[in-house]
């Protein structure tokens, strides 16, 4: 096989056996963890460098029936890293499959025309992918990685914006999405006719999958001198009664918990404290999480409505909405671990919301 070879061509090359292997490697060691789980799955964007390569070394031009192959999942990037954020925290509930539509449908397109004759390929390239849907998958792409950069900023912000390198990375991240934009302006504006077309994103995917590849190598590799025992940290003082009370009013009495955006920096400002101190009141002071503790409000306030006039005019999801939740998905996952019942098995034990042995209000 005959391959032309330049300094850009090895270093895809180098960094595609690196992100593939080791992307394989965290999908594959045991223990199986969500963290390593996910970062391997993001490790699939060298599937992407693939194709690089493949056009760059002149290998599609000399076997003309591997143009198309799927290797593009690009609509997955920003699910998958906002994955990976949100394992980090780990009191996050599960990513719903519904983030990964978007993706799959990008594959099974390549698949689709992968799959036929070389005339219908070039016809399809000329008529229909070079001038549309391309520029589709590329704007897509762009779209889909701003939106969850955006996501994983709230998310690091409710967390009380640690840690703090997270928060130098997203903006970065999502400057760089932002140039990538611009490819296709300048593709059109500066480039001559018949000259191969530009992406910023050729030039930097194959050294972010390396990039990945060598921080999951470094983070899982075994130490080879075990570190002296820290000394225990001091006990922290008990909570103050009148900062957790005001907590406490905050959410029952104004009933902050019913904003579906409430993070523990947003209650903070609110009550006048530091993100920290919050939650420290909150884990020492009412044993739980801050997401449980608000969620734990939420979730009593529809078993309250539940029994009253509004189940009759109301739809479950209704009233969960109204009362904090963001989706139905957390709503239900929460309501089965307090209760024990799906809302709708729920419902129906206790149709009648005025009866006196109506189930009692979680806590």
């Amino acid at each position: 096989m005959l391959v032309h070879v330049e300094v850009a061509v090895l270093l895809q090359l180098f960094c595609i056996v690196q992100g593939l292997t080791t992307g394989i490697y965290l999908l594959t060691a045991r223990p199986r963890l969500a963290g390593n789980r996910w970062l391997g799955l993001l490790l699939g964007l060298t599937l992407q460098v693939v194709d690089y390569f493949l056009s760059r070394s002149g290998i599609y031009y000399r076997h003309r029936w591997l143009y198309f192959t799927p290797l593009f999942f690009s609509w997955s990037f920003g699910p998958l890293f906002y994955g990976c954020v949100r394992t980090r925290y780990g009191t996050e509930p599960a990513l719903a499959k519904w983030h990964f539509g978007p993706g799959a449908v990008q594959l099974l397109f390549y698949a689709i025309v992968a799959a036929q004759d070389f005339d219908t390929k070039t016809w399809f390239w000329l008529h229909v992918h070079k001038p549309v849907t391309r520029y589709l998958e590329h704007y897509g792409a762009v779209a889909s990685v701003l939106v969850y950069a955006g996501l994983a900023w709230r998310l690091w912000r409710g967390h009380g914006r640690q840690p703090a390198w997270l928060g130098r990375l997203l903006p970065a991240l999502a400057l760089f999405y932002l140039a990538a934009a611009l490819d296709p302006l300048v593709n059109r504006a500066y480039l001559p006719a018949g000259a191969p077309t530009f992406y910023l994103t050729g030039l930097v995917l194959p050294v972010l999958a390396y990039a990945l590849a060598l921080l999951a190598w470094l983070g899982g590799r075994p130490r080879a001198v075990t570190a002296p025992p820290k000394p225990l940290a001091p006990p922290l003082p008990p909570p103050d009664p009148g900062q957790l009370a005001q907590l406490v009013r905050a959410l029952a009495e104004e009933q902050l918990f019913k904003d579906p955006d409430l993070t523990l920096s947003g209650l903070a400002r609110h009550v006048g404290l530091t993100p920290n101190a919050v939650s420290q009141l909150v884990n020492a002071g009412l044993g739980q999480s801050f997401t449980d503790w608000v969620n734990g409000y939420r979730l009593a306030e529809v078993v309250r409505r539940l029994r009253t006039d509004d189940a009759r005019r109301f739809t479950v999801l209704a009233l969960a909405l109204d009362a904090g939740f963001n989706s139905k998905t957390t709503f239900n996952r929460v309501f089965k671990e307090k209760t024990g019942l799906t809302p709708s098995a729920y419902q129906k034990g206790s149709h009648n919301a005025f009866r006196d042995d109506a189930a009692p209000v979680p806590g």
